[in-house]
C-alpha cells in the first residue's frame, strides 16, 4: 500500500518537476495522504454543521388553537414559614378593632366582623378566617394574552430584532422587502394603529418612509422593484379599517402622504389582529393589471398589543396558508406586566393627562413575575422593560417568518443589553403548549401561581415613624400601619408555599428564564415575609417595653433598616436563605431585570431598631381666601378634563 502511494507521488513529482533528492518517502507519502484525508472530512463536518445550523435556525412549528385558557392543575399548599409567625414570648399590645385587611374584590368570602380585641399579635392574626383566594378568578381577572421592543442588536433566529426607533428600522425593513422581491413581485401593505398613542409616530415615519424606499432602490441590485415590481398599500385600524390608498401604488410620494393623512381614531379600540387577517384574506392572492402574482408582506405600526387577541392563531393560520410574513414595529412589554402608564397630551384641550394606561404586555402569555411593593426610599421598578415585544405580536410575526421590530418609538435606550436577554426569551408557542408546559411542572405552575395572587394593589410600605407613646394619635398610627404590614404577609402566605414546595425541583429545571423567575420570587418573596414580621414584632415591642428618649428635643420614634434579626431563629435563618438567593440570582443573571430587582431588594437589611427623632411641629394653616396659593391649589383641585381613549 505504501510503495503504490510512493509510487503515485513520484509519479506527480514527475509530473512538476521535482528533483528525484526532494520526493518524499512512502512513510511521509502516507503521512500526506492521510492528513489529506482528515482536512477533508473536517471541511465537510463544517459545511454539515453550518447547514444543520441554518435548518435549527429556520425552523418553526406551531398548533392553531383557538380554544380558551383552561385551568392549571391543582396547586400544592405545603406549607412553609407558617410558624414563622409564632413566638413563644410575644410582647403583649392592646389592640382595638379588627387587624383584617381590605381584600381585593377576587375574594370569594369576606373577612367575618371584628370580634373582641385579641390580646397578643398572633391572637389577632388567628382571628383573621381569610377566603381562601380562587386562583382561576384571579387568572380570567388579571392574567392578558399577550406581550413588545429596544436598541441595535439583532435576534437571530428567534423571530424578534431589536434597533434603534423609527430610524433604526428603516434599514431592515428595506432588507426585508428586497428579500422578499427576490422571490418573485411583492406587495407590501403598511397596517398603521390610528389611536391617538400612535400619532406623533405615524407623522415621524411619513418622513422616512421615503427613504425606505430609496434604501431599497440601493440595496435592489437586480431592479426588481421596478417596472411595478413592488406596489404598496396603506391601511389604518382602529375599532374599524380604512385604505388610505385607493388601490395597490408604486408612487411613494403617494404612500407618504396616505400615512400623513391617517385621522386618528378615537373608539379606543385596536382591532389588531382583525385587521391582519382581512389584510391577508384579501390580498393573499393579489394579481397586478398584466394578471402577474404578488407575494403579500404586511408591516404592522402599533404601540399596543390589540384588543381581539382571540384572532390569533386564527390570523397565523390564514398568513401561513398565504404564505404572508407579518412584520409588526412597535414598543417592547414591560417585564411581568400587562399595562403601561404613559402620558399624553391632548392638542384639543392642552391638557397633558399623566398616567393614561395603554395594554402593552406581557412579554409572555401569562404573567410570569410577581408584583410587589419594594420598602424604603428608592426606585419600585413598576414599569421594568423586558426588552421583547407582547407576547401575541411577537407570536404572529415569528410563526408567519416575519419579525418583531423592537423599536422604542419614544427614542429612548432600552436597560437590558439585547446579546444577554437572548438567552431568555419567552415561549413564543401557543397558549396550549405553553398552558401544558407549565402543568407539567410543579416549578412552573408556582411561579405563575405567585406571580397571579400578587396582581393586586397591595398598600406598599407601612410607616417607620411614629410620634411619642404618649401622643393622642399614636396608637391609631401604630395600628392602622400594622394593617398594611399584615396586609402584605397575608398576600405572601397564599404565594409562598407552592414556591417552597417546589424547591427539590429546582435543579431539574433547564430554562434559564425560569430559573431566574423562581429564585427571584422565593427570594423576594421570604424577604419581604421576614421584613413584615420584623416589624410587627418592633411595633409590638414598642408598646411592651417602651424606651425613653435620650435627647430631651424627641419627640418621635423611627424605624431604621437593622441586619440583625430579632424575632426568632427561624426567621433569622428565612432572611439568611433570602438574601442567599437574591445574592445568586445577581450572580448567575447579570445585567438582566431579574439582577436589577435582586440588587433592588438587597439594598436595605430586613430588620429594624429604634431610633428617637425629632420631628417639627406642622406649620400652622393660613385659612386666608385671599391668599394666592389657596387659590392656586383650588385650581389645581379643579376636574380635568375626559382623557382620550388611547
Amino acid at each position: 500500500m505504501l510503495d503504490k502511494a510512493g509510487k503515485i507521488l513520484g509519479a506527480w513529482a514527475d509530473r512538476v518537476g521535482v528533483p528525484a533528492t526532494g520526493r518524499p518517502t512512502a512513510s511521509l507519502a502516507a503521512g500526506l495522504i492521510s492528513l489529506s484525508i482528515h482536512a477533508l472530512v473536517l471541511v465537510s463536518l463544517a459545511f454539515a454543521g453550518h447547514h444543520v445550523q441554518e435548518v435549527v435556525q429556520s425552523e418553526f412549528s406551531s398548533e392553531v388553537a383557538e380554544a380558551p385558557p383552561r385551568a392549571l392543575e391543582p396547586l400544592a399548599t405545603d406549607s412553609t414559614l407558617q410558624d414563622l409567625d409564632q413566638k413563644d414570648d410575644e410582647p403583649v399590645m392592646e389592640a382595638s378593632g379588627s387587624f383584617a385587611p381590605i381584600l381585593a374584590a377576587t375574594n370569594t368570602a369576606a373577612p367575618p366582623s371584628a370580634g373582641p380585641s385579641p390580646a397578643t399579635v398572633d391572637d389577632a392574626l388567628a382571628a383573621m378566617d381569610f377566603g381562601r383566594r380562587d386562583v382561576q378568578r384571579v387568572v380570567d381577572a388579571v392574567a392578558p394574552t399577550a406581550s413588545t421592543l429596544g436598541k441595535t442588536f439583532a435576534i437571530e433566529g428567534n423571530g424578534a430584532e431589536h434597533v434603534q426607533g423609527v430610524e433604526g428600522a428603516v434599514d431592515r425593513v428595506a432588507v426585508e422587502i428586497v428579500r422578499r422581491l427576490e422571490r418573485g413581485r411583492t406587495l407590501v401593505v403598511w397596517a398603521f394603529d390610528a389611536s391617538r398613542s400612535l400619532e406623533a409616530e405615524r407623522k415621524r415615519l411619513s418622513k422616512h418612509i421615503e427613504t425606505i424606499y430609496a434604501h431599497i432602490g440601493q440595496i435592489d441590485e437586480n431592479r426588481l422593484s421596478t417596472d411595478g415590481g413592488l406596489l404598496t398599500m396603506v391601511v389604518a385600524f382602529g375599532e374599524f379599517r380604512k385604505a388610505m390608498t385607493p388601490k395597490p401604488t408604486a408612487d411613494v410620494a403617494a404612500v407618504r402622504d396616505a400615512i400623513a393623512s391617517i385621522p386618528a381614531d378615537e373608539s379606543g379600540v385596536e382591532a389588531t389582529f382583525s385587521t391582519v387577517a382581512e389584510i391577508v384574506n384579501k390580498y393573499g392572492k393579489f394579481k397586478g393589471p398584466g394578471g402577474d402574482p404578488y407575494n403579500l408582506m404586511v408591516i404592522v405600526v402599533t404601540d399596543e398589543v390589540g384588543d381581539d387577541q382571540d384572532r390569533l392563531e386564527s390570523t397565523i393560520d390564514a398568513a401561513k396558508k398565504r404564505d404572508a410574513p407579518i412584520y409588526v414595529l412597535g414598543s417592547q412589554a414591560l417585564f411581568g406586566r400587562a399595562e403601561r402608564l404613559m402620558d399624553y397630551y391632548d392638542p384639543k384641550t392642552k391638557f397633558l393627562h399623566k398616567n393614561l394606561k395603554v395594554d402593552a404586555g406581557p412579554e409572555s402569555a401569562m404573567i410570569e413575575q410577581i408584583r410587589l411593593p419594594f420598602w424604603y426610599g428608592g426606585p419600585q421598578y413598576d414599569e421594568l422593560e423586558s426588552g421583547f415585544g407582547p407576547y401575541a405580536l411577537s407570536r404572529l410575526a415569528s410563526a408567519t417568518g416575519g419579525v418583531y421590530f423592537v423599536a422604542r418609538l419614544d427614542g429612548a435606550k432600552m436597560g437590558f443589553d439585547a446579546s444577554r436577554m437572548k438567552e431568555y426569551r419567552p415561549d413564543w408557542g401557543t397558549r396550549r403548549e405553553y398552558e401544558a408546559d407549565v402543568a407539567r411542572s410543579p416549578l412552573r405552575q408556582a411561579v405563575v401561581n405567585a406571580a397571579l395572587v400578587t396582581q393586586q394593589n397591595l398598600p406598599g410600605m407601612p410607616t417607620l415613624q411614629f410620634p411619642s407613646m404618649d401622643a393622642p394619635e399614636f396608637k391609631d398610627v401604630l395600628q392602622n400601619n400594622q394593617v398594611i404590614a399584615e396586609r402584605t404577609t397575608y398576600t405572601i402566605d397564599e404565594a409562598l408555599p407552592p414556591i417552597t414546595a417546589a424547591a427539590k425541583r429546582r435543579d431539574r429545571e433547564t430554562s434559564r428564564r425560569w430559573q431566574a423567575h423562581y429564585d427571584l420570587i422565593r427570594g423576594r418573596l421570604l424577604a419581604m415575609k421576614v421584613r413584615c414580621v420584623e416589624y410587627n414584632w418592633a411595633c409590638a415591642l414598642l408598646v411592651k417595653d417602651p424606651p425613653r428618649f435620650q435627647d430631651p428635643k424627641s419627640n418621635a420614634w423611627r424605624l431604621v433598616p437593622d441586619a440583625e434579626i430579632r424575632f426568632s431563629e427561624k426567621a433569622a435563618l428565612a432572611a439568611k436563605e433570602a438574601e442567599a438567593l437574591l445574592r445568586k440570582v445577581v450572580a448567575d443573571h447579570p445585567e438582566t431585570p431579574w439582577a436589577l430587582l435582586a440588587e433592588r431588594e438587597l439594598k436595605n437589611p430586613l430588620g429594624f431598631r429604634w431610633v428617637e427623632a425629632y420631628v417639627p411641629p406642622p406649620r400652622p394653616r393660613d385659612d386666608d381666601p385671599a391668599n394666592p396659593r389657596r387659590k392656586m391649589k383650588k385650581a389645581e383641585e379643579m376636574k380635568p378634563p375626559e382623557p382620550p381613549k388611547l
